[in-house]
């Protein structure tokens, strides 16, 4: 991946952690709720970020 690409998932990624607490925000979400679903997408953000690496052990999300 170029470093340009890696700028713009990293900026993608960042808008969605932003969004998801925003809404979280919004919608009043408790604690213990709100880090289940951080934990989440951080888990799901290192998945996809490792296949796109090119390491292929825990699987492969592709977005093509």
């Amino acid at each position: 991946m170029s470093l340009i690409g890696l700028l713009v998932a990293l900026l993608i990624i960042c808008i969605v952690l932003w969004a998801a607490r925003a809404l979280m925000a919004a919608f009043s979400i408790e604690d213990p709720i709100r880090t289940v679903i951080y934990v989440i997408l951080v888990i799901l953000i290192l998945v996809w970020l490792l296949g796109v690496l090119g390491y292929g052990g825990l699987g492969s999300i592709r977005l093509r």
